[in-house]
């Protein structure tokens, strides 16, 4: 079993190194879940509450597949089920519910 080294860098530096890898695996794909299932991002999504932040702040910047991964984290999903599949409509309802929660600040 192969440990990996305890890092001191800040957690923004981790979610961006994640996040370009995951964007760089992904980019070809269009299947959902796939996309969620790459290693990257499930690595994300193990760093826990602390990164939903930084995922609302990215998806303000540029909406894209967080959803599963802050259903994951948060065990919310504030999307009304007519948005469901909307990456826009779903994106505006995490960022209300991130500002609502005081998660994202705008």
């Amino acid at each position: 079993m192969v440990v990996q080294e305890v890092t001191s860098k800040p957690i923004q530096d981790i979610f961006r190194e994640l996040r370009d890898e995951w964007k760089s695996r992904t980019r070809h794909l269009s299947n959902t879940a796939q996309i969620s299932l790459v290693f990257p991002y499930q690595r994300i999504i193990g760093l826990g509450p602390q990164v939903v932040p930084l995922i609302l702040a990215e998806m303000d910047r540029e909406p894209d597949h967080w959803f599963w991964a802050l259903e994951a984290i948060t065990g919310e999903n504030p999307v009304p089920s007519a948005d469901a599949g909307n990456i826009e409509a779903s994106t505006q309802a995490w960022l209300r519910w991130g500002k609502e929660n005081g998660l994202l600040s705008r």
